[in-house]
């Protein structure tokens, strides 16, 4: 079953040949199936975190269309949006700014579950403290962790913490923008490697933003490479890797030290 459907979007900030007119996206298509992992690279600044926010209603296209479930969600009102915010779920770059220091890590993982637009879904946990449980074993914390505060955890920790937020209102697709760039290397691969088991074993689509081309194949099975807006390669992950198309992508694997999973 196909989820998303982006059909020759662009989008323009600033009218056409003024000062300061960016075209960040330039006429991209690209399709997400249920069941895929879709790793979207490229710089900064060539357009993939702006595409991501189009995809999730946070940024309308000058033209073209997304479609979520074969509704258009591209231009609607937030009140119509509710099928798309119940459906997909964010981690974040930094987990530091993305977990609010005030409240426990309890009540952080479980702030999803109080939205209304999932109250109404009728599908979420209806124990709250029952499906904290549950998400905080599935990243691997021990359940004292709820009592306690971002501050106490460690760079990789605290991003375990954000994917069990993002788990816990069970989300049929998972978007994770840059989600170990702000850690270590020493515990990249575990946070990757956690992603990979979580996706898999519970049946999500999901959907990666990177700068690094190796990081997207340690997780994705499709890959679609992005440079100034535009994509200028997509296809099999194994394949995008070994037998790169574009001058562009074979730069960027050049580039990236290969990724050492532990």
């Amino acid at each position: 079953m196909m989820l998303y459907q982006v059909d020759q979007v662009s989008r323009r900030y600033g009218a056409p040949g003024r000062p300061g007119s960016v075209l960040a996206v330039d006429n991209v298509s690209l399709s997400v199936e249920r069941g895929q992992r879709l790793g979207i690279v490229g710089e900064s600044g060539s357009g993939k975190s702006t595409l991501i926010r189009m995809m999730i209603a946070l940024d309308q296209p000058t033209s073209g269309e997304i479609r979520f479930r074969d509704r258009i969600v591209s231009g609607r009102r937030e009140r119509d949006l509710a099928e798309l915010r119940s459906a997909v779920q964010l981690v974040f770059q930094d987990p530091r700014s993305s977990l609010n220091p005030r409240m426990r890590v309890g009540q952080i993982i479980t702030e999803p579950l109080r939205s209304s637009l999932l109250r109404r879904r009728g599908t979420i946990p209806t124990d709250p403290q029952t499906r904290l449980a549950q998400v905080l074993a599935a990243v691997g914390l021990p359940a004292d962790a709820a009592h306690r505060f971002p501050h106490e955890f460690s760079g990789g920790q605290r991003q375990r913490i954000a994917i069990a937020r993002a788990l816990a209102p069970e989300p049929e697709v998972l978007i994770a923008d840059e989600p170990v760039s702000a850690l270590d290397v020493s515990v990249r691969a575990q946070v990757l490697n956690l992603l990979c088991d979580l996706v898999r074993g519970q049946g999500l689509t999901l959907i990666m933003v990177s700068h690094d081309l190796t990081v997207v194949r340690h997780v994705c099975d499709t890959v679609a490479v992005m440079r100034q807006g535009t994509v200028v390669e997509q296809g099999p992950a194994e394949q995008v890797y070994e037998s790169p198309a574009s001058d562009y992508t074979a730069e960027l694997l050049a580039a990236v030290p290969r990724l050492q999973a532990e």
